[in-house]
């Protein structure tokens, strides 16, 4: 039993370098649950493709050939987006209502700060040379409505698969429902004043 316990060490050792490689998403708390993420979505794709953000991209292909890329692999993700996603905010069907990716991040943003962030009031970042972290979020101009924040190896250009499977596992996670979901709007309804008001024949505008 003695002779074991290095080879046991050895054992664990391994599986804990393990579960540090790949690729892990988790959601992000908005105050609106899984059903009503959808809706939202649901909402704003009708009207047109839905605007495509990225900002701190550090690939090979740069900003524009980053955000292109992803624009292509998010479009076919969500049946709620028929018309795929655009970056021009003049071809978006509502331009308030933007995806947003925010690579390596400071770990204490949260999804407020994405969608916040402007050219006047810019991000701060944190990048890793052997991991990167990727924050996704869905806004309604400053409100996050779903969002994940995912980490995995880091890759130095989009044509790495591993840059791909990051987009689709965040996407696949994102607008998730969690058990006991109510389908809550949050912030969108109470605040105590509506940041974005309803309307029972079209849904939220």
């Amino acid at each position: 039993m003695i002779r074991s316990l290095p080879k046991l060490i050895v054992a664990l050792a391994l599986a804990s370098g393990l579960a540090a490689c790949g690729t892990s998403v988790v959601q992000e708390q908005t105050g609106v649950t899984g059903q009503a993420k959808a809706r939202v979505l649901a909402f704003a794709g009708t009207q047109g493709p839905v605007l495509l953000q990225v900002s701190n991209v550090d690939f090979a292909e740069g900003r524009g050939g980053t955000a292109a890329a992803a624009a292509e692999i998010l479009s076919p993700m969500f049946r709620e987006v028929p018309k795929g996603f655009t970056l021009d905010p003049r071809k978006a069907g509502l331009p308030q209502y933007r995806i947003r990716l925010a690579f390596d991040p400071m770990a204490s943003a949260g999804p407020e700060t994405i969608c916040a962030a402007s050219e006047t009031k810019p991000l701060s970042y944190d990048r890793r040379p052997a991991r990167q972290t990727l924050f996704m979020v869905f806004c309604r101009q400053d409100v996050p409505i779903a969002a994940v924040r995912t980490q995995a190896d880091r890759v130095a250009s989009i044509r790495d698969p591993k840059f791909r499977e990051m987009l689709r596992q965040s996407a696949r996670q994102m607008f998730q429902a969690s058990a006991g979901d109510t389908g809550s709007l949050g912030i969108l309804t109470f605040e105590p004043e509506p940041r974005i008001k309803l309307n029972p024949v079209e849904g939220i505008f």
